[in-house]
């Protein structure tokens, strides 16, 4: 190999760039510098109108607060402390509405003892009155000053400071307790392009405000100087340019900062445009190197390169003609062998390509895996979803569900797996390929996304649950109308036989006592009702468990109760107790039970009958109908209304079919049953004959344990 300096395209190629670079950089790094200047002197004027401007927001917000308080004291001052609690809590509470930011004010009497109070947050009948007569800023409100008292935090880490006033003739005072965090909040208007962070001190150096109220809950303390054109460690840790202002009339000070990287922002971007400006200067002055270069390169140089990439696979390497000679005929004869081969090249692959698109338009994901569970072949689905299987490496961990080798692997079925970020639901298929060898495919694993069409069947099963609620709601409303009757009659009473006969004799007889168990017993009667109806419409979770399918039967009856005695229908469930326990969702065998029993009432309702019963038995394998591999749970929804003729009866099961009314259904009940029960391994029918009722039959597997 001959060493660099023995070829003259390196050599000129060498002094072009040397001459093109060095001017450039010297030149760059001198107008960097004079950049990075001005952009510190512009971010510190940011930052310097950012704290000014939150300063005077403050000022003007204290001045604000302290100016209603002084109105309100001059107009009403004179007469509130003699007013009535009634009228003493209203004029706090419209101050409290009409002031933003104010937490809390309360009225004080001049022995300092707190005579009213209006809150935002806090439940103030009952409450003892506060004394104020200790705290700091009494003494200027009794000299007759208005102050500002120091900053303090609540139970809930708020900060709240004290605005006081003093009444007329020094009667008492107005206190108010304002808080920090909104009125910070809001200020973040004030930041140049969302750049400059501004945090506000009080006198001790503690944080009390901060757009990010995580700092101030975190307690931060800032007790440093602040330089001027020079980064510094922020409260944050990140290196920034600040500036700080005091508020003026307050012991407090705003500090506006600004990170190094959001201030240099600029400076980079104007060095990656300068870098690439060089980089095109470079490139030009390298391209007329290489040009100059090429015109002293022998032919035989080129046919070298060209012979090593089509050895490294490029079939579509072209030689320029080199004349006629030996050397012109041998660079032809190049260009027609790599032309032949480029050709059968591309055939190979337009077939490769037509049977990946036929495969690929499945859908599917496609894997074909030998009998050591290495991944031999994969579609683009497949690969697209799981990046981290690669063909000829293995397959265990990387599809999704736990697999090795040829055996071992999970069973068929749908698994929720983690991808891109997002959950989504596939469902596996392994399909065995035999007389393969060690080498071969032993297997085809079809992988399908499931995700939206299970995310659908959600949403239709909520929607219809949402339906079911809105029918029940006029029945559960009439339940709660006997208790509430019972809670009014003996509030009322109650109330009159305090008002007669006092307190301490309805106590010492234990009346008081009685009324008021019975007055509970009567809240938890709605209580209960409301309860059922919410667990109802709560959206629960959709993933198999053991389910007590008696008792998600009784509670559908106890919701569907008040609509069974209205229509006059005597509504039970038969069963034994101690039946084991099915594999499915609480949530969606409810929504099974709901829909069977409403379809039953409807029936009734529009066809006459009185009855709807719900039985439950355990049938081993051997007789369940569907010919299950383990033991299951027939159900039986029945009723003896009018019944169905066999037309009607064989299209039950099909969506958006319904003998209802316009208004009435949407045919979706019934199939929206089947398949829930089918999706959870079972089986639904149904039995009818006109004049002889309808009963609808599901089965369940039994929970085994998993």
């Amino acid at each position: 190999m001959r060493p660099w300096f023995g070829h003259l395209r390196l050599k000129v190629l060498a002094f072009g760039i040397a001459m093109s670079v060095l001017p450039v950089a010297l030149y760059g790094w001198y107008g960097l510098a004079a950049a990075r200047a001005s952009q510190v002197e512009i971010v510190q004027a940011q930052n310097q109108a950012a704290a000014h401007t939150v300063a005077e927001e403050l000022a003007r917000f204290v001045g604000s607060v302290t100016a209603r308080l002084e109105l309100l004291a001059r107009l009403e001052g004179g007469r509130l402390l003699e007013a009535p609690a009634a009228e003493q809590e209203r004029v706090l509470y419209t101050l409290l509405r009409d002031t933003p930011y104010l937490e809390e004010v309360s009225l004080v009497g001049a022995d300092g003892v707190e005579v009213a109070r209006a809150s935002r947050r806090e439940v103030v009948a009952g409450q003892p009155p506060a004394a104020h007569g200790h705290e700091p800023y009494w003494a200027a409100l009794r000299r007759g000053e208005a102050t500002v008292g120091p900053v303090t935090f609540d139970l809930q880490g708020r900060p709240l400071f004290t605005v006081g006033v003093p009444l007329p003739a020094r009667a008492g005072a107005l206190v108010a307790r304002p808080t920090l965090r909104g009125l910070v909040d809001n200020l973040a208007a004030v930041q140049a392009d969302g750049r400059v962070t501004t945090h506000v001190l009080d006198g001790d150096g503690r944080l009390i405000g901060d757009s990010d109220y995580s700092l101030v809950l975190a307690g931060f303390r800032w007790d440093r100087q602040v330089p001027v054109d020079t980064p510094y460690r922020s409260l944050t840790g990140d290196e920034a340019f600040g500036y700080l202002v005091e508020v003026p009339g307050l012991d407090w000070r705003v500090l506006a900062e600004t990170t190094v990287d959001q201030a240099m922002a600029p400076v980079r971007r104007l060095a990656w445009e300068f870098a690439g400006g060089a980089l095109l200067l470079v490139s030009v002055v390298v391209g007329l190197s290489i040009v100059f270069g090429l015109q002293l390169t022998v032919p035989l140089e080129r046919l070298e390169a060209g012979a090593v990439r089509v050895g490294a696979g490029d079939l579509t390497v072209r030689i320029p003609p080199g004349g006629r000679d030996e050397i012109g005929r041998l660079v032809d004869a190049f260009n027609q062998m790599t032309e032949k081969l480029r050709i059968q090249d591309a055939n190979l692959r337009a077939e490769r390509d037509r049977l990946d698109t036929a495969v690929s338009a499945m859908g599917a994901g496609l894997a074909l895996i030998d009998a050591r569970g290495r991944i031999l072949w994969a579609n683009r689905h497949l690969l697209e979803w799981f990046p981290a299987a690669v063909v000829g490496g293995p397959c265990r961990g990387v599809l999704g569900r736990n697999c090795d080798g040829d055996a071992g692997c999970a069973p068929d079925g749908e698994y929720r797996v983690r991808v891109g970020g997002h959950d989504r639901v596939f469902r596996y298929r392994t399909y065995r390929i035999a007389g393969a060898g060690p080498d071969d495919p032993a297997r085809l694993e079809v992988v399908e996304d499931v995700t939206e069409r299970r995310a659908m069947e959600q949403m239709v099963l909520q929607s219809e649950k949402l339906a079911a609620v809105g029918q029940l709601a006029a029945g559960v409303a009439h339940e709660i109308n006997n208790p509430l009757a019972i809670i009014s009659a003996y509030a009322e009473d109650l109330a009159d036989r305090l008002r007669d006969e006092g307190a301490a004799a309805l106590e010492r007889d234990g009346e008081l006592s009685a009324y008021l168990t019975q007055l509970q017993v009567q809240v938890q009667r709605c209580k209960g009702i409301t309860a059922n109806l919410l667990d109802f419409a709560r959206r629960g979770p959709a993933e198999p468990e053991p389910v007590d399918v008696i008792g998600v039967a009784r509670a559908t009856a106890a919701l569907v109760a008040p609509r069974a005695r209205k229509a006059g229908v005597a509504l039970s469930v038969e069963a034994r107790d101690g039946l084991p326990a099915v594999r499915a969702s609480r949530d969606q065998l409810q929504q099974v039970f709901l829909n069977l029993v409403s379809n039953a009432l409807d029936a009734i309702e529009e066809g006459g009958g009185s009855q709807v019963s719900i039985t439950a038995v355990a049938v081993p394998a051997a007789q369940a109908t569907a010919g299950a591999a383990g033991a299951v749970l027939r159900v039986g929804v029945r009723d003896d209304g009018p019944g169905m003729s066999e037309a009607v009866a064989g299209r039950a099961l099909e969506p958006f079919f319904t003998t209802k009314p316009p208004g009435r259904g949407t045919g979706l009940g019934l199939s929206t049953c089947y398949g829930i029960v089918t999706a959870l391994g079972g089986r639904l029918w149904l039995e009818s004959r006109p004049g002889l009722g309808t009963t609808v039959w599901f089965e369940l597997p039994v929970w085994e344990g998993e």
